[in-house]
């Protein structure tokens, strides 16, 4: 295990204004979520374009599987994959990381780093444990922007946005799973403690 010096995160009015700038992007009307409850979509062909036309980055080995929308700059986000790394450590759960990038102008050039990195997976989680200190000194995701988007990249970011939009989404993070019993359930926001306990009780 690496211990990191301590550091100063960025000033409280800048955070701020980042993540107002955010909840008014994505229209959100929870406290620590974009759009807390259930997301307006359908479920089945949602999880199936996921399976079959997504372009996502796995954390975990578990057998049970999370599909999530983020955003690399999505304080939300980031909050979500600090309550899911448990489970994930733990050997229990197996999250498909799904990558758009929209909220800020830097976000596709992250989005982008993600994708076209040697390792997706470290890169990923570059950018989730060095959140709001990037090199740059600029709040959000710490991964570096790419400074150029190739073709295939971005055909891989258009479909992911694509998937979300079509289903009509609303906000990051929101999550998508299938159900022991057969159904499958979306959820928009960042969940409680123990909300998000009964939900992953309730993965296949």
């Amino acid at each position: 295990m690496i211990t990191r010096p301590l550091r100063t995160k960025p000033s409280s009015r800048r955070r701020w204004l980042l993540e107002a700038g955010l909840a008014t992007l994505l229209l959100g009307t929870g406290a620590g979520a974009a759009q807390a409850g259930p997301a307006a979509t359908t479920p089945g062909s949602l999880l199936a374009a996921l399976q079959q036309q997504a372009t996502t980055i796995r954390q975990g080995s578990g057998r049970h599987r999370l599909y999530v929308f983020f955003d690399p700059n999505c304080p939300y986000c980031h909050q979500l994959y600090l309550k899911l790394r448990p489970s994930v450590a733990h050997g229990d759960l197996q999250v498909h990381w799904v990558v758009v990038g929209m909220l800020t102008a830097s976000s596709a050039p992250k989005a982008a780093a993600i994708l076209q990195a040697p390792d997706r997976l470290k890169a990923f989680e570059t950018n989730e444990n060095d959140y709001d200190f990037a090199a740059n000194g600029q709040p959000g995701g710490g991964i570096e922007p790419a400074r150029a988007i190739a073709p295939a990249t971005r055909r891989m970011l258009d479909t992911n946005l694509r998937i979300y939009r079509e289903h009509k989404l609303f906000g990051v993070p929101v999550m998508v799973w299938q159900r022991r019993d057969g159904g499958v359930d979306t959820y928009a926001g960042v969940p409680s403690a123990r909300q998000l306990q009964d939900l992953l009780a309730s993965l296949a």
